[in-house]
């Protein structure tokens, strides 16, 4: 006579396995739409994807304008309207004005044009972009001096505003850096030598200039 076999069944709670998920899908919809929700928190519980970054930075160079060498210019700027009554010249309407200035400018480059090759083991060639006036500060300007002849009612007013941008005009600007060209150069080397030699002590370096 066979021997009867008996199955036993566990009994399970079926509503914390409903309840559960349902709590925790609505308390991350309420973190999102609060702005608390941490997506890596999320991940950590699960699982994620791990990463990991290696990267070696051999120049830090200046990216913006780099102030090489500064100036004080000072000078006096003069300017003069001739007076003329029905075209023909009238030298007692004539008028001249004087401006007295002085401030300082500040000359350099571009810092993110300048280009650094490896032409071989410590040995480098620097290359460097034209000069630019970078701005100036400190400015002063000296009320205007006028010589007006005695019909100078007859001529129109010379304009202060346009002799201040003349002064600052974008001739005068090239004319300051060429003449501080050398400076130039030379605070150059010495600039970006110190940047490279102080990552490789032992850098050859050849300089190429655009000026």
């Amino acid at each position: 006579m066979g021997q009867a076999v008996r199955f036993f069944r566990a009994k399970v709670r079926l509503w914390p396995l409903v309840v559960v998920p349902i709590l925790l899908v609505a308390a991350a919809a309420a973190a999102a739409i609060s702005g608390a929700f941490n997506p890596t928190l999320v991940s950590g519980l699960f699982g994620g994807v791990s990463t990991n970054t290696s990267e070696v930075i051999k120049y830090q160079l200046p990216q913006q304008e780099v102030a090489l060498t500064s100036l004080r210019i000072e000078g006096l700027e003069r300017a003069d309207a001739e007076g003329n009554l029905f075209g023909l010249a009238l030298d007692a309407g004539d008028r001249t004005k004087y401006i007295e200035f002085g401030f300082n400018a500040k000359l350099g480059v571009d810092g993110s044009k300048v280009d650094i090759v490896a032409d071989g083991e410590h040995v480098y060639t620097v290359t460097v972009p034209e000069f630019i006036f970078i701005g100036h500060s400190d400015e002063h300007f000296e009320d205007p001096i006028e010589e007006n002849g005695i019909l100078s009612w007859l001529t129109p007013q010379i304009s202060e505003t346009e002799m201040v941008n003349k002064i600052l005009s974008v001739e005068r600007k090239e004319k300051w850096v060429a003449s501080s060209l050398q400076l130039l150069k030379d605070q150059s080397e010495v600039f970006y030598g110190t940047i490279i030699k102080s990552v490789d002590p032992d850098a050859a370096l050849t300089y190429e200039f655009a000026q």
